[in-house]
């Protein structure tokens, strides 16, 4: 089985780039894989066995392929296989429902302002129409999570790959002659890392009650709800931080919101951080929080990770999380009661130091035993090679 594989690759940064570059060599052995990259060589030495394709040499070659598999996010990382499944359908892993936000960067920020309100004419009719128009005058501000625009993609795979049961719900009725698989996201496990260890490495307080929250710092990951939280739970232990790990988001001024609530002290953004330090801020942390609303529909590499490194972890109950056991993880309505809710919870665990390593253990062993990598990519490889026995090989349009 000859696979062209599409998905953004280190040093692209990316969730994507990282489930891919894990993947990968555990699918190499069940099959023949070409990776298709659009102008940057994977940084990644476990990469350097796999035959590299550029996008045009792709085309080229397309009639060469069993199947094709593209690895789809909401993101401009995923401009150039966007258009290559227009031309060459294949097998779609649909990291996100929402596709929204990369329609629009492909169209409006591109100029192609007519594009973009037929696309959303074509799915969602005149409200469709009339949203996109509102969009670009800039009278209001689309909820773009309202307005999926990934309805041409589901529909135009060859098959799908869906990594929860909140996704399949929503992408399968699009398309329900299409074939498709759910399978969980494996994730490497990573060894664990004593807190005290992983504290000296970084120079934080041996003492301190750590609250981190990991991934782009934007309001959507539900940041200023949390900040609150932390503000009137840090009146009790003076000594507690609150760790932001990841990007800022141009469109959030955490600093500000820092202040305005009299936190700032405590308060310190880190940004990116590099992968070793990284799982060292994870293994820091008494409350690691990855929230998130609205959702894209996605599964989260970043949640898994914390749950793989036996931390006790906040989510929101929706989307994909709301599927998780309740055991391995603590769960917060996106509600009018959801700031006074993260607060009771920091104080809980603050008060009660025994009860969040019982929740850690509980997640490690969910992760181990529910999202391997080796388990992913045999799924991967059994339900490639029923695509392919179907017949209907990919034809480049």
């Amino acid at each position: 089985m000859r696979i062209a594989f599409f998905s953004p690759l280190n040093p692209t940064p990316s969730g994507i780039s990282d489930y891919s570059e894990e993947l990968l060599p555990l699918l190499a052995p069940y099959a023949e894989i070409e990776l298709i990259v659009d102008g940057s060589k994977p940084t990644n030495p476990a990469l350097a066995a796999f035959p590299l394709r550029t996008v045009s040499e792709f085309y080229a070659r397309a009639s060469e392929y069993d199947v094709v598999v593209y690895q789809m996010g909401n993101s401009p990382a995923h401009a150039a296989m966007y258009e290559a499944m227009q031309r060459v359908p294949g097998v779609v892993v649909m990291h996100d429902i929402v596709l929204h936000h990369l329609r629009a960067w492909l169209t409006l920020e591109r100029g192609k302002r007519g594009e973009y309100v037929e696309a959303m004419k074509r799915a969602y009719g005149e409200t469709g129409e009339q949203a996109a128009n509102t969009e670009i005058q800039k009278s209001t501000i689309t909820d773009r999570f309202e307005f999926p625009l990934n309805e041409e993609v589901v529909r135009g795979a060859r098959a799908l790959i869906i990594h929860s049961q909140y996704a399949a719900d929503r992408i399968q009725p699009l398309a329900p002659n299409t074939p498709f698989k759910i399978i969980p996201m494996g994730i490497a496990l990573p060894p664990l890392v004593s807190k005290a260890e992983a504290r000296t490495a970084l120079g934080l307080d041996a003492n301190a009650f750590i609250v981190a929250a990991f991934g782009e710092i934007h309001p959507y990951k539900r940041v200023l709800p949390a900040l609150e939280a932390f503000a009137k739970f840090r009146k009790r232990p003076a000594s507690a931080l609150f760790l932001l790990v990841g990007r800022v988001s141009p469109l959030f001024d955490v600093k500000q919101a820092a202040r305005d609530l009299g936190a700032q002290e405590a308060v310190r953004i880190i940004g990116y951080a590099p992968r070793d330090e990284y799982a060292n801020y994870i293994a820091a942390a008494d409350v690691c929080l990855n929230l998130r609303y609205p959702s894209a529909g996605e599964t989260s590499a970043s949640l898994l990770r914390l749950l793989a490194a036996g931390k006790l972890t906040f989510v929101t109950r929706a989307g994909s999380a709301a599927e998780l056991p309740d055991e391995i993880c603590v769960k917060i309505e996106p509600d009018a009661h959801e700031q006074a809710l993260l607060t009771a919870y920091l104080d809980y665990f603050a008060e009660h130091p025994q009860a969040g390593p019982i929740y850690g253990e509980n997640a490690r062993r969910y992760v181990k035993e529910r999202h391997t990598l080796e388990g992913a990519a045999r799924a991967y490889a059994e339900f490639l090679q029923e695509v392919v026995g179907r017949g209907d090989l990919a034809q480049l349009h």
